[in-house]
């Protein structure tokens, strides 16, 4: 039964499909409840949808070609659903409806917990070497490292991951065309060919921090910038717990009184995940 399931959140809710009506998205949850009560096949669901008002997505489902076309990347291996092995639920535990139903899929991913590395794209040297040493420590801890594919901090991040050989999932804010898969997996919410865009860098931010069970912070700048409004943000809704690298600068201090850890070396990364109140890392809603 989870397959046809699966198949209709891809009709539904991947974006570059092209469908009769673009369903709204919060009310993917409960579109998915209604369809797990059902006893009846994919063909039977558009009905049963129609039957109790959701008339937008009974529509889509009805269509043989949306059908076919979500069929064709589901099967082939490009597609996350929240109802697949890798799917990170703590997505669902934070964004609750406005976690995404069905992203792009480039690379293997498979389920384990991660901490979250973000930052400047500006880096110096010396913070690139701390946070490949986090990534490294990151891996040596037993995470895997989640991150969102920019120069500078979170590729320093996924680079100490890397060749400590864990696992690496980047997060991207562009389509999944644009990526390429060497020794890490990538998740997009955006059309596959899609260029990048703030509006969608800033979705992206929220899905690495809600993905997170804890996430290092490089140096941001205070009150600008992704790395800025991304952290504070999460912060206030609470995604995970935030460790900052420990500088004397305004943006730090900041943090700080915000509720974030201080850490000055990589080594302290196992003491401050024993400190903080790390979430479960939970997958599969299937």
């Amino acid at each position: 039964m989870l397959q046809p399931l699966a198949i209709s959140l891809t009709a539904l809710y991947l974006r570059g499909i092209e469908r009769p009506v673009e369903p709204i998205r919060r009310r993917w949850s409960r579109v998915l409840q209604c369809l797990r009560h059902s006893e009846g096949a994919l063909d039977e669901f558009p009905e049963k949808l129609k039957s109790i008002g959701f008339h937008e997505e009974s529509l889509v489902l009805a269509c043989d070609d949306v059908i076919n076309n979500a069929s064709k990347h589901y099967h082939s291996g490009m597609v996350l659903t929240a109802l697949d092995e890798a799917y990170p639920s703590r997505w669902i535990e934070r964004l609750k409806e406005f976690a995404p139903p069905a992203l792009w899929l480039s690379g293997n991913l498979s389920a384990t917990r991660y901490i979250g590395i973000v930052g400047t794209r500006d880096i110096t040297p010396e913070a690139r070497e701390f946070t490949i040493e986090v990534g490294r420590e990151t891996v040596k801890l037993g995470y895997g490292v989640v991150s969102g594919g920019a120069v500078g901090a979170d590729l320093a991040g996924v680079r100490g991951a890397l060749l400590e050989q864990g696992q690496v999932l980047e997060l991207l804010p562009y389509g999944i065309d644009r990526f390429a898969p060497i020794e890490k997996a990538g998740l997009s919410v955006c059309p596959p060919s899609d260029e990048f865009t703030i509006s969608q860098a800033m979705e992206r931010n929220t899905l690495i921090y809600a993905a997170s069970e804890a996430t290092v912070v490089i140096d941001p700048r205070f009150k600008e910038g992704g790395t800025w409004h991304g952290a504070v943000e999460a912060n206030r809704r609470k995604l995970c717990p935030l460790i900052i690298r420990a500088t004397d600068t305004p943006s730090c201090r900041a943090l700080v009184a915000l509720g974030a850890q201080p850490m000055s070396d990589p080594s302290e990364l196992a003491s401050i995940l024993q400190r903080v109140p790390l979430q479960r890392g939970l997958f599969s809603m299937g």
